[in-house]
């Protein structure tokens, strides 16, 4: 009988240790996950990127020039410090920044590890949201793009978290349809969306609606550094942006 209590005793003291360790073990993978809670802090305002290759920064060299990274060091003295998470992609459409479990057929499904619903998981106090021009050059139709960017924000909207809704971007497509649609769906946004928008597209489109040859990266798609420049002078004045790094709750309860 002493032997079996002394054997069960060993063998919980074991369990104990071996369960402490395990505890301890979880506990530092969860203060070391990227965009984690335990990460950010009562003096820190987290933004989260979502969108395609120019969020990313193709287009700026060096990559110091791209418009989120530029954002990062002109913001860099805010009195709360700026915690920036971008989650964008080249070559994504709105559907990989769906909700997850959202599908439909013939179309990409959500990236899980970029999409709204991801960015909603990092606890953001703001959103921006760009996908430029990728849905319409693969062609789908614009209702579809509005109707995906309904269902992002409708989340936001929910969960109460602040978002800038970016435009669409000129883009040398032979198809002058679609050029004609890509504007058209950036007048619907600014229209629809207000002062949460944020168009600039006239500011980088020539009268036949392709990229200003002083703006251009080269490949038709993509903005140079002087582009870059553009959308981060857009952003710095964007009322919402100013009221959230503000953390002027006032000011953002009339978006």
């Amino acid at each position: 009988m002493n032997y079996f209590y002394k054997f069960k005793t060993q063998l919980m003291k074991k369990q104990f240790f071996l369960y402490a360790a395990i505890g301890l073990l979880f506990a530092g993978c969860e203060k070391s996950a990227p965009g984690s809670a335990e990460l950010k802090t009562a003096d820190e305002i987290s933004i989260v990127v979502i969108g395609a290759s120019t969020a990313a920064g193709r287009g700026a060299d060096p990559i110091d020039s791209a418009w989120v990274n530029r954002l990062r060091l002109m913001t860099a003295s805010n009195p709360k410090t700026l915690k920036y998470i971008n989650l964008a992609m080249g070559g994504y459409t709105t559907y990989e920044g769906m909700p997850t479990g959202f599908t439909k057929s013939g179309r990409p499904a959500p990236d899980t590890a970029r999409n709204i619903t991801k960015a909603l998981s990092l606890h953001p106090d703001l959103v921006m949201i760009t996908f430029p021009s990728n849905d319409i050059a693969n062609g789908y139709a614009a209702d579809e793009v509005m109707s995906n960017y309904a269902r992002m924000t409708t989340l936001l909207d929910s969960a109460k978290v602040p978002y800038i809704l970016f435009g669409t971007q000129p883009r040398n497509l032979a198809d002058s349809v679609k050029r004609v649609v890509l504007k058209q769906t950036s007048t619907a946004i600014k229209s629809l969306y207000s002062n949460r928008a944020n168009d600039y597209f006239d500011a980088f489109a020539t009268s036949s609606l392709t990229i200003k040859p002083e703006l251009s990266f080269g490949d038709g798609i993509h903005v140079n550094n002087k582009g870059h420049y553009i959308i981060v002078q857009t952003v710095l004045n964007h009322p919402v942006f100013k009221a959230v790094i503000a953390a002027d709750s006032t000011a953002l309860s009339r978006y």
